[in-house]
């Protein structure tokens, strides 16, 4: 693991993409909070209408309820836009870092005497440009992003739970 540490000082040359991408994170997940609310809503609303009687105003119990539907919609596209947008950003920075750590063993490969090439094999330095770099690209890219959502989501939940039932 403390390899991978080495990894990190990558990140900087793409800190503007990444902090847009956790932006992004952020947002998506606190707008995916509202969405039992409004379910929540429509479900007392229907409650309301149907069991108890209380309302009688068949017009207004279908404004509310395109309303409320209005919300859903609109929250569930604008957090899958911005989950496609946290994506993009941090999945593209993870394959610009592919590039540029493959272009570093490639600098390296080149620096290296020929009794180097003699006593390893071809396959074998080739194999750790193509599959060891992709490996590390995953905790360069899905790795990372998935833990950041992760850690969102905790942050954003937790206390919405808490604030909608407290213990």
């Amino acid at each position: 693991m403390k390899e991978l540490k080495k990894l990190n000082k990558l990140f900087v040359k793409y800190k503007w993409q990444l902090l847009g991408g956790f932006l992004v994170t952020i947002i998506a997940r606190v707008l995916s909070i509202f969405l039992p609310k409004y379910i929540g809503k429509i479900i007392n609303l229907l409650n309301d209408w149907g069991g108890n009687g209380n309302i009688t105003d068949e017009s207004f119990l279908n404004d509310q309820l395109l309303l409320y539907i209005g919300i859903i919609l609109g929250t569930t596209l604008l957090s899958a836009g911005l989950t496609f947008v946290m994506r993009q950003l941090i999945i593209v920075v993870s394959r610009h870092l592919e590039y540029d750590l493959k272009n570093i063993i490639y600098n390296q490969y080149q620096r290296l005497s020929l009794g180097f090439y003699k006593q390893n094999r071809t396959g074998d330095l080739m194999n750790r440009i193509s599959e060891d770099v992709s490996k590390v690209r995953m905790y360069m890219g899905p790795a990372l992003m998935y833990s950041v959502n992760m850690i969102t989501l905790f942050a954003v939940v937790i206390p919405a739970m808490i604030y909608t039932a407290p213990i």
